[in-house]
């Protein structure tokens, strides 16, 4: 664990840590030139299609590979909490809000078939930027940089400010891909000393979002017309599922909003199922297995009501 944190300034007794699932180097689909995408946990919407499921929690979770498991219980008699037992199909069964706050991770250590991982590592905003900071070479002649992304990233507000702190000093560019759920009062002065902000808005219709994330969008929308206004150059990406949110009027009303709002970029992302096997290592219901991927005509479709308004708009 990065646990060698730094004092928070509103309370010097508590590390200013983050919690970061994964660090993903070499992107190249998470802004300009080449990057390292930080995921971070924590996420305040529970998007049905959501690929990184792991992400949501604002906790640590264990994630258990069935396929990989060989039922032998090492990692039942070395959990120091006993909130492991054998479940009715004959694999482990985790019992997840004592998992959460485990510091141990004996079980990870005991499984010798590396069948159990666990999702959540703390980072002190310092020992962050150094690990981002040994791909700066890449950074530098691709014009690349670090992306923030997850889960939620501005879940975690008073990390991700001091993270950029420590970036600015390091010369680093920074990004942001972002839901749009959260304060803005707290956030404006984070957001605003951003490179780019990509922003999903999965659908205009309140209804329709609380339906297919759980969450009212309202000040989804807010803080996109906020952000707007500011220098932050903004890219709206727009989660392309079929049979979900490919209906015309969606499609349309983003684009009209974007429009709108002198917002003069966009991205598709396709619809994918490559997160499905994290639902079942996770003891969830992946609820998208009867939707299709899109087709090629769709996306067209898609991105001409995009450029029909003069927002460049690429796919993916």
């Amino acid at each position: 664990m990065q646990d060698t944190g730094i004092l928070d300034p509103l309370n010097p007794r508590i590390l200013s840590t983050g919690l970061v699932f994964n660090i993903q180097e070499y992107s190249v689909h998470d802004g300009p030139g080449i990057r390292t995408t930080v995921f971070l946990k924590g996420c305040p919407l529970r998007c049905q299609w959501c690929a990184n499921p792991e992400g949501q929690s604002p906790h640590a979770e264990v994630l258990h590979v069935r396929s990989r498991c060989r039922h032998c219980g090492t990692c039942i008699a070395s959990c120091p909490q006993q909130a492991i037992a054998v479940g009715p199909d004959g694999y482990p069964r985790f019992r997840r809000e004592a998992c959460a706050s485990c510091e141990t991770r004996d079980c990870v250590r005991a499984c010798a078939a590396q069948a159990i991982r666990v999702a959540g590592e703390r980072w002190s905003p310092k020992a962050l930027c150094e690990r981002v900071s040994s791909q700066i070479r890449f950074f530098r002649n691709s014009g690349g940089g670090v992306t923030l992304s997850g889960g939620e990233p501005l879940a975690q507000p008073d990390f991700v400010n001091v993270f950029l702190d420590q970036c600015e000093r390091a010369g680093l560019k920074v990004g942001v891909e972002t839901c749009g759920l959260w304060d803005w009062s707290r956030l404006e002065s984070t957001v605003e000393r951003l490179d780019f902000v990509y922003y999903d808005l999965k659908c205009v219709s309140a209804d329709l979002h609380r339906q297919l994330t759980g969450r009212d969008n309202r000040l989804i929308l807010s803080n996109l017309r906020r952000l707007a206004r500011t220098r932050v150059n903004v890219i709206v990406s727009y989660p392309v599922v079929p049979g979900v949110n490919t209906a015309d009027e969606e499609p349309a009303a983003v684009a009209g909003l974007c429009r709108e709002l002198g917002i003069c970029a966009a991205r598709l992302l396709p619809y994918h199922a490559f997160g499905a096997a994290k639902y079942e290592e996770l003891d969830r219901e992946y609820r998208m297995e009867h939707v299709r991927l899109p087709f090629p005509e769709e996306l067209e479709t898609i991105r001409s009501e995009f450029a029909g308004r003069g927002i460049e708009c690429a796919v993916g």
